[in-house]
Order: C-alpha cells, then structure tokens, then sequence
C-alpha cells in the first residue's frame, strides 16, 4: 500500500472549516464524518486511512500589529496582508515650533508635536518588500515617512537608528522587519497607529530561480507620454486653482516614474543597467516620405512647472499624434526634454548605468513596426536618394539621433547610446552599386554621436534575423553580411541584438514531435534550455506554413562550405567567432568582411517573452488590438501564462550569464509607470489591457508557482524527496501564522488547486488532478462482479456550498462567496473556509470545484489481473468507455490489484498569473492655489480693516490655506488662515460701466466659476446685503449685487438686476477674462502692520512656489465720490456719500459735515487746492471749470468730481 503523508481535505472541513459540524436533516454530522465523505474527492488525498483531524491557517478578519511575546512568526507566499509584531520602539519625541502671525511685531504662536521610533516584524524572510500598508484600516502613504525595510536576509546588518539608541542591537536575520524613524502622531491622535502591511514574498523552496535573482538590465518603457518620465510632479492647468496632476496616480504624493523606479529596485535588485527608451514619431513607411517628429497627445495644454518642449519646439509647433475611433491618440506623446534629462539623472544617482535607446514608432496606417520602412525599389539609385531624404530632411533620421545625444549631454552623460534599433527595412536596402546607403548612413551618425559623448559606448540595435548574414530572397543566391562595416566600425563600441528568436514548437496534445521527444511541456527548463543552441532557426526552418502546421521540418545545413552559422540565426556564437566571407551569386569571397572575431563584446538590447501559452513559439510576437503587428504566437490558446515567462526568462538569462561572449542582457520590459495604478487606471492609460499577455516584469516579480511554494513547505516540514514537476499554477496569497503540520499547510492549497499525491520509487510525488495516465478496460476484465458503486455519507446531495477566503479585492478582507447545484437538498450545505488570497472569479470557481466534489461524492472498488498492476494513485480508471474513475488506494493481492476508486471532478482550473490587485486612490494632489488680493471697498459692516480681503480657491481644496506676506522671502510670515474655498471666477465677456444707485435690468454679467453655486434672491435681501461679489474693473474692485442667477453651462452663471458700484466703489468697464469673487464667510482679511501699509510685499499660499507682488493702500478707507456736483454762476454745492451716511431722506446734518478739497482749472491743469468744512464752495469769479472730492482725516482725498462753467 503507498505510504500517503496527505490526509483528505476532509480534516480541513472537518475541523478548521467546520468546528460544529454539520446540521443534516436535521442531525448534526461530525467535520470529521464529512471529511472522510467529501474530502478524498475535493481535495484528492490517496490513503484514506489519514482521515483524522488537522487544524490548518484560518481566514482572519482583523490585521492586528502587537507587541507579545512568544508570537510566531508569519511565513508568506505571493502577497499577503500582516500584522506584525513590534520588536523595538524608543521614546516618543515632542518638537516644539514657533512662528510669527501679522506682520513686523506681531504674535508668536507655538505648535507641538509628537513622533516615534519603532520596528515592527513582518514575517520570514527574505521578502521582496512592502507594497502597501494601512494605519487604522486606511490606506497609509509610506512616501511621506522616513522607513527602512530589512527583507530578512540571513546577512542583514542591524539598523542604525536601533544601534544607535541602544547601543547594541540584533540583526533579526532570517526575519522581514521595517523600522520607522519619528513617524509622526499627529494624524494619528498622538497614538501609535494600527499598522498593517502587503508583504510579497517568493518561495524559497523550489529549484527555480526567481526573477529577481536573473535579471540584471532592463528596457524601460514606455518611450510615450508627454511627462512619463518626469521625476517631479506635472500638472495640468484646468483653471486658476484647478489642476490635475499628470503623472501621479499611484496613490503615493510622488511623481509616477520615481514609484516604478522604486518599484524595480524592490522586484528585480540585481538590475545595475537600464535602456531608456524615448520616442518620436514617423508619419510614413515610404522612407523618402517619412517625417519624424516629436509628437503630442493633445495640441492645447497648459502645464506646470515644466512645459512641454522637444528639441527647441513647443506644443504648438508639435506633431499631433493620430486618434483611434474614440477620438483618443493612439499614443502617449513623446517625452519632453527636460524629463528625459531628469530621468536620466535620477537612474544614475540610484547607481543605474543608463543607455539612451531613441525609439521610432509608426504613426501611421496600422500603427505597423518600425522595421517595415522602407524604399520604393532595392538596388537602385532611386533608393539611395529616399535613404538620404529620410536621413537628412528637416524632420529626418539624423536629427532624430542627434537631439538625443545632445539630452544625454546634458544629463551629463551616459554609459551607452543607442543609434536606432531593428531597421531592417532600410539596413539591407542596396542602392545600384550594390553598397548599403542606410548603413554607411548609421556609420556616419555613430560618429557624429561619439563626438558629443566620447565616453558612452555606441551602437545599433539589430533585429535577431538582421544582426548577421542576409539572403535576398531575389533568385541571385547573395549571402551578404550588410551590417558588418559598422560592426567593425572604429565608434561602434559593441553588437547590441535584439534577441527574440523562437524558443519553442510545442503544440498541444501529447501526438507533436516535441512531446514524442520526451518533453514535458512547454516551459519545461529542459525543453526551453534544448532550444538556446537549438531547434528552430538553429537545427532546422519550416519551408511554408503548410510544413509548419505539419511540422515538416527543413534541416539548417551550409553543404558548399560548412559554414551552418551563416544560415542559423540563432548561432550568435558562431557568428561572432568567425571570419564573414560574403558569397555574391552564391560564390565565396575570396577576402572577409571588415568584421574581427572576438574585437566587439555582445549585447542583447532586448530580450524577453510575452506571458502568453506557447509564448516561446514566437516571442517576437505581442498582442495589442490597435496595431496590424498583434498577433499571438502559432498553436497559442490566448491564454495567459506568468509561469512560462518566468521560466523562459530564467533559462535564457542564465544561459547567457555563463557565455562569456554576452556581457550585457536587457530584459523587455520595465513599465516606468507604476503598478498597479498601471495597468489597472484605464481611465488614465488606454494600453493596460495588453498588460496580462505582454511582456512586462511589473507585478510578476513576486510569483509564487505552485511548486515552489509546495516545495517550500515540504522542505521546512523535513520532508525533501519531493517531486513537484508536475504541479502547475500560481499561489496568489498563502499565509502561514502558527505552527503547523506539513499535512495541514498543504490541504489547503489542495483543496484550493485539486493536485494529488503519490509515493513513487520512495519520493513523493505532486501532480495535478487528472495528469495522471488513463486506463480503458472492459467490464470482462475486473473481477468479482466488476465495478462495486457507493455513495457515501447520504443519499441525497447538498444543494449550497458557501466559500470564505481572503479577498485580494478588498484589501486582504474576508471574501464570501457561493456555489449552487441543481437538485440538491436545500437543507444540506457545506461551508468552507480557505486562507488563500485571491479575485471574486477564482473564489467562484473554487467553490464551484468543491461543491461538485461533494455533490458527486461517490466512490467505487475494482479488481484487475496483470493490466493494472501499473496504475498508481491518482491515475484513472474508465470503464466500457464511460467515465473516468480517479484511483485513490491501491491493495496488491498477488497478481490481483485491488482499486478504491472515486468518481472524477473536472478541478477548478489552473492560474497562471496574478491579477494586478487593487489602486489605492490618487493620493490628495494639491496644485497651486488661487489667491486674491483684494484691495476694495470695505464690506457691509466693516469697521477695523487690517489689511487686504483674502480669497482663495483649489480643486481639491487642502482644508486650510495659510496666506504668507512679506518683503523678502525669507521673511514671510503669516498673515491669515483660509479654511474655506471662496468662490472665484471669471467673467466670460467684457461688461462696460453702468450707472450707481439703480437698479440694472438691462445688462447681465456672464461669470465662469468653477464648484461655484449662486441662488436667485428677492431684491429685498439684495437690498439687505445679500448676494454681493466684487469685479475687478480698470478702476480697481467694484462691488456689484444681483438679484438673479441662472446656470447656463458647466460652472457658467448669467448673474442679472444688477446694482452697481456699491459701498462706494466705482463702476467701471471690465474685461472678458476679469476675476470675480462672492463675498461670503471664505473672504477674510490679512493682517498688515501701519508700517507696511503701501509697501509692495511678496503675497503666496503656503506650499506654493510662485508668489504676487502686492501694496496694500486701504482703497476702502477713502472717501466716496461726492453727488449731485451743481454749478450756479460761482456756487458750488454737492451731497456728501458715505456708509454713514443716514439712509433717510430727510438727511441729517452729521450726514453731510466733513471737509471737501476743491480744486479749480489753473489753464495748465488743476490745482489752487482749497479745503470746506461744507458741502458748498464759492469760486473766484472767472474760473471754468472746477473739481471736487471727499477728504478723510488721513489727508487722503476720495475720487474727483468735475464740473465746468454754467454747469447746473
């Protein structure tokens, strides 16, 4: 009998699931008694007799951080969210600041807060890092706090900071733990937080290297988007304090490419080299027709701080890059200048040796490869000349190359550049002669390049089926090597190839020659490893699509001069070690090529597969809807497959590690924008969906096959003969927080994947569910009657199946979900619970899986003589051609083989990749804020003015603005606190100057205001003071009131029955564009000092760069314009105005005492100023004309009034 170390997934429904069993009928049935019932067939244990109770790792619906003793320590796989527990903290701290409010001589007020030093364990190591955390269940931006993060290596030092408070510290290797250095408290309540965190961590058990461990270089994508590379914020400018950040959307207060770099540092930490890849954009494949340019995505567009500029041209002198039939532009636009130099820098200060990769996309029909551009007709002169217009235009090739060496320079240099990539349809175009004008073009431009940075390594990268020998396909039997004189050119510093050859011909089913070879499947590492010096394009080529569908395979063999490297483009070796002799009409040259063996070193500017089934059967291939290059590779599913990517990339990555010829490999690709904000935001980005099937390493560092994670908890059990080939999948999230046994770790993850055990030549061996051979027999050959039927535990079936597991969807939180069958007792249902993170569809599957198990449940015993004596547990049994029986105990009787059989569930799928998982929301982005200064008439009520009336307004709004004033700098201060948005806008047309103290039907104010919201009012309560705003006119701040308010646009108002000039102020003309406020509580006054009073000071919101000058004159402390200005012969009389005025009609005469300037025509201008305690005056006989005007007790005057000769 075999010896089974799994019990049924019974012990897990039996206990851990079902602690209280099971109500039946009305009858409570043991967990144990369902175990041995339905768990044999879920979760496909072998030896029934291991029917006793486990208790395996539970769902858990709190994520609690403690600081106990004796805890265990969390073992994670995938990604999972922890507690932890604090191991160290220091004393809390509390800093105390100082500042000044008002101006020169005002109050000082003082603010205390407090923070902490603490570490907190987060499970074994190592980890690949934290991805995410929460603080009291909210989610928790890491980038605003000062952390470091020990993955739990068993060489990590101490930290510093714990060194450095206690003197000694522990280095706590072998354990994942972060330490935060003075968090601060104060959103926290002055508390320490709850803290959790999503700690991703790779098994370390399975015999595969993970990603992390290989790649070493990168391609850095995605060469498009106007600032996707900035390393500080961008944002666009949608109105005066309304901006949305352009490259910010990963939930982190950070610019988007600083998160991905991060990013990269975490999932791949051995990457020490990076190719930046930048693009412009071609409009043609005629290549005596193709403009290249920069483009952009939209033509209007206001952004800060940086505009957008390439090469000398803005945005408006920009190529506008094609739309697709949504109207969206088919590409991000080509990255400005100055965040291409930033991003260079910031890669070089990270210790990342930097190759600038220019990137040409196709813009035009199709969206087709750069390397379909080509000539109208080869070997011709007519192809020389379109090679040199395509080169040396305005917008040509040249320039292209160039302008990126000059940003180089500027970034101050970088390790390698790159002159262009795979133009095979210009690099084998010949002209008459038979020369190759692209080439000594590229030769030319290599040059150039090497004089502006002499110290960068240059060279092109080639296409896998350009970088060698080429056979014109022409009759001429031409063997021609056209890139070998730039090869060997003196400023070409290596062969840069970029390496997608075909790594696979698998097919599915076991009947193609691959699987009749022995291999296992197609990632099989020994399969994949054959195929490096091997297989297609090395041993053999497929003549036509025909042979390949058959598989009629052409051996690769050079018969006239041995020379097999020539025509296998795999045989980079081969190539490189030898002498080029080119066989113009099939005869050998006498004389090489210029190309030395062994003088240039190898890189593979490229390299990578698609996350695809069979991605190895073309690895060139992509899929992406919107371009005539999608395809997927022969004989794909479409299915997506993470574990083969990894796989692929493990072989190949050290295979070419060991080849001393290679001496740098970069992996395609490297997403600059972060995950999983990319690729999840498809409202930011339109090319996310081609995420699960390309070729990006974002979000797939941290895989955790199947069999490694099996592996892995074997091996810490003590149990290491363990075969775990044959598993396949991917663990989204395991957590393991207590001591368990092998046994239970596992059941879990069986009941979740449907794999089965066997003992096999004293190893045990882990397959998937129905991977096992298949035998047919006849009734006629069992014995003992044949096949014995038994349903087990009841007659009847449960009817529901309800399922708990951890929700990847939701934060790590308990997930519930359902499965249903038809014609079940509604009375009897099953409920389980697995600890396993994963999406709302793989739970419903699961469900589905294991409520199919127990509805099925029934098991059979046979006999057979001699034909079975080679099954084993795990193989099928079907019988007169019915249905599969799966066999889960054998018993040998001599000749005789006893079966316990078991009827057959379909499992519940296999994944193969990890879903992105969910976005934290953009973290608040706080642009600009729009700030008024107003310096107009003072508000009803007003007495003590202090200074300016302050208004500002931001989408979103920060909570609170602080208005800082001062002369310099430097010696700002504080002079107000906003704490609520005011309303602001705009006036969408011009409005001229109306009369004062009447009503205004006639006219209306067309006002564009942003979250503004203005209501209609009776004239009673305009009259009141209601609905009151301020205009900046040509005469400064007009108060103006309305009674009407209609909504006639987005945020656009036509404000009617009007009242102009109020309090005093002056109506006058104001432009279409001139701002508006409403006056309400958000408007309040900064405080100025009397010193300062007239003084231009420096006015800005706090956290914004840009500042306005200002000098605060009280323009409402002036007098109003007098009224009623009359002229009889010499008199003068006028009525005084003023808030003091009474509001009777019968004035009284404190209404109209104060002191009047009067000023009368001198013939060059006013002047003979003289002062009245009344509102009268007596010229000198013979004056013309004369003015008058309001004077305050600070000797200011109020506007003029004039009044000419028998003016009445």
């Amino acid at each position: 009998m075999a010896q089974v170390v799994l019990s049924e997934v019974g012990a897990a429904v039996g206990r851990w699931a079902l602690p209280q069993g099971l109500q039946v009928l009305g009858q409570t049935v043991a967990g144990a008694t369902i175990g041995r019932a339905i768990g044999s067939v879920a979760g496909r244990a072998i030896d029934a007799a291991f029917a006793g109770a486990t208790e395996g790792p539970r769902v858990k619906g709190l994520h609690v951080m403690e600081a106990r003793e004796g805890a265990g320590i969390p073992g994670v796989y995938g990604k999972m969210r922890v507690g932890g527990q604090v191991i160290w903290a220091a004393r809390f701290r509390e800093a105390k600041t100082t500042r000044s409010t008002g101006g020169k001589g005002g109050p000082k007020v003082s603010d205390f807060s407090y923070s902490v030093s603490f570490a907190v364990a987060l499970g074994e190591g190592p980890i690949l890092g934290v991805q995410r955390a929460w603080a009291n269940g909210e989610a928790f931006d890491l980038s605003g706090v000062v952390y470091r993060i020990h993955t739990g290596t068993e060489d990590q030092a101490p930290d510093p900071l714990i060194e450095m408070v206690e003197g000694a510290a522990p280095a706590y290797r072998g354990v994942a733990y972060i330490v935060f250095e003075d968090l601060p408290l104060d959103d926290f309540g002055n508390r320490l937080p709850q803290l959790s965190f999503e700690v991703a961590r790779v098994p370390g058990g399975g015999s595969e290297a993970g990603l992390g461990e290989v790649v070493t270089g990168v391609n850095v994508i995605p060469a498009s988007g106007e600032f996707v590379y900035a390393t500080e914020i961008v944002r666009e400018r949608l109105a005066p304090g309304r901006e949305r950040a352009l490259n910010a959307n990963s939930g982190e207060a950070r610019a988007d490419f600083l998160v991905s770099l991060d990013q990269l540092e975490r999932d791949l930490p051995r990457v020490d080299r990076a190719a930046l890849t930048v693009g412009w954009f071609g409009d043609s494949l005629a290549a005596g027709d193709c403009a290249i340019r920069p483009g952009v995505e939209v033509a209007e567009r206001v952004t800060v701080p940086m505009a957008w500029s390439v090469d000398g041209v803005g945005r408006e002198g920009a190529y506008l890059i094609s739309r697709d039939e949504g109207g969206n532009a088919n590409y991000g636009g080509t990255p400005a200048d100055a965040c291409v130099v930033q991003a260079i820098e910031e890669m070089k200060a990270r210790g990342i040796a930097v190759t600038l990769s220019p990137f040409l996309f196709m813009d035009c029909e199709g969206l087709p490869w750069r390397g379909r551009v080509t000539v109208s007709a080869d070997g011709t002169a007519a192809a020389r000349e379109e090679i040199e217009a395509f080169v040396e235009g305005e917008w040509g090739f040249r320039r292209f190359i160039l302008h990126h060496a000059d940003l180089a320079l500027a970034a101050g240099g970088v390790e390698a550049f790159l002159i262009g990539s795979e133009m095979r349809g210009l690099t084998r175009v010949r002209d008459e002669a038979g020369a190759f004008p692209f080439v000594e073009k590229l030769i030319s431009i290599a040059a150039d390049v090497k004089a502006i940075l002499p110290s960068a390594k240059v060279s092109y990268a080639a296409d896998w089926t350009e970088y060698g020998a080429y056979v014109p396909g022409d009759g001429s039997g031409d063997v021609l090597f056209p890139l070998d004189t730039l090869w060997a050119d003196e400023n070409v510093d290596y062969v840069a190839v970029d390496w997608y050859p075909p790594m696979g011909d698998w097919r599915s089913g076991a009947g193609h020659l691959d699987a009749v070879a022995g291999y296992a499947a197609a990632d099989d590492a020994d399969y994949l490893s054959a195929q490096l010096a091997g297989g297609e394009a090395y041993d053999w080529y497929y003549a036509s699509e025909a042979d390949r569908d058959a598989q009629v395979r052409t051996p690769i063999s050079d018969t006239a001069h041995g020379e097999h490297w020539v025509f296998r483009a795999k045989d980079l070796s081969g190539w490189a070690g030898a002498l080029h002799y080119p066989r113009p009409g099939g005869v050998r040259a006498a004389a090489p090529t210029g190309w030395v063996p062994g003088t240039k070193p190898v890189r593979l500017s490229e390299v990578g597969f698609a996350a695809v089934d069979k991605g190895g059967n073309a690895p060139n291939l992509f899929f992406d809807p919107k371009s005539s290059e999608s395809a997927l590779p022969p004989y794909s599913t479409g299915a997506r497959d993470d574990v083969f990517q990894k796989r692929a990339l493990a072989v190949t990555l050290a295979h070419f590690e060991d080849d001393p010829l290679v001496e740098a490999t970069f992996v395609w690709a490297w997403e600059g924008r972060p995950f999983p904000a990319w690729p999840v935001r498809d409202g930011v980005w339109g090319d996310g969906g081609n995420w699960a099937r390309g070729h990006w390493l974002n979000g797939r560092a941290g895989l955790a096959p199947l069999a490694d994670v099996v592996a892995d908890i074997c091996a810490r059990g003590g149990v290491s003969d363990v075969d775990v080939r044959e598993l396949d999948g991917v663990v989204e999230g395991y957590g393991l927080d207590g001591v368990h046994s092998v046994r239970a770790a596992l059941e879990p993850l069986k009941a979740a994947f449907g794999f089965e055990c066997v003992e096999r030549d004293g190893a045990l061996v882990f397959r998937m569910q129905g991977e096992g051979a298949v035998l047919d027999v006849a009734t006629a050959d069992l014995i003992e009657g044949g096949l014995q039927r038994t349903r087990r535990l009841v007659d009847k079936a449960p009817e529901r199946l309800r399922l708990t597991y951890v929700d990847l969807e939701n934060d790590y939180q308990p997930g519930v979900t359902e499965a249903r069958v038809e014609g079940g007792d509604p009375r009897l249902s099953v409920d389980v619970s697995l600890p396993l993170a994963m999406g709302a569809g793989r739970a419903e599957a699961v469900a589905r899986f294991l409520l199919d198990a127990a509805a099925s449940a029934e098991t059979a015993e046979a006999g057979l003589v001699l034909n079975g004596l080679a099954l084993e547990p795990g193989d099928g049994l079907r019988v007169d051609g019915g249905v599969v029986w799966r066999v889960i105990d054998v018993t040998d009787a001599g000749i005789v083989r006893g079966l316990a059989l078991v009827a057959d569930v379909e499992g519940p799928g296999i994944v193969r990749g990890l879903e992105p998982g969910p976005v934290a929301p953009p973290a608040p982005d706080f642009g600009a804020v729009d700030l008024v200064v107003i310096d107009g008439p003072r508000l009803p009520g007003e007495t003590d003015v202090t200074g300016p009336l302050m208004a500002a307004w931001a989408d979103p709004w920060p909570g609170t603005v602080r208005v800082l004033a001062g002369l310099t700098a430097d010696a700002m201060s504080e002079r107000v606190v906003l704490s609520r948005p005011a309303v602001i806008g705009r006036l969408v047309a011009a409005v001229d100057a109306r009369p004062v103290g009447r009503w205004d039907r006639a006219n209306k104010l067309r006002v564009y205001a942003p979250g503004g919201d203005f209501a209609s009012l009776p004239e009673a309560q305009v009259l009141g003071g209601g609905n009151a705003l301020l205009l900046e006119t040509a005469a400064g701040w007009e108060l103006v009131q309305f009674t009407g308010a209609e909504l006639v646009g987005v945020d656009t108002w036509v404000l009617s029955r009007l009242l102009r000039g109020q309090e005093g102020s002056e109506s006058a003309a104001a432009d279409e564009g001139a701002r508006v406020v409403l006056v309400d509580g958000a408007l309040l006054r900064a405080r100025v000092s009397p010193g300062e009073v007239g003084l231009a000071l420096d006015w800005r919101a706090a956290g914004d760069e840009a500042a306005q000058a200002f000098a605060f004159e009280d323009k409402g402390g002036l007098p109003w314009r007098v009224a009623h200005l009359r002229r009889r012969g010499d008199a003068l009389d006028w009525v005084r105005r003023g808030a003091d005025v009474a509001t009777s009609w019968a004035f009284p005469e404190a209404a109209n005492a104060g002191r009047f300037a009067v000023e009368v025509d001198t013939g060059s201008g006013f002047g003979g100023r003289f002062e009245v305690a009344v509102p009268s005056a007596t010229l000198a006989p013979g004056v013309a004309s004369a003015r008058v005007a309001e004077a305050g007790a600070d000797g200011r005057v109020g506007p003029w009034v004039s009044i000419g000769a028998g003016t009445s």
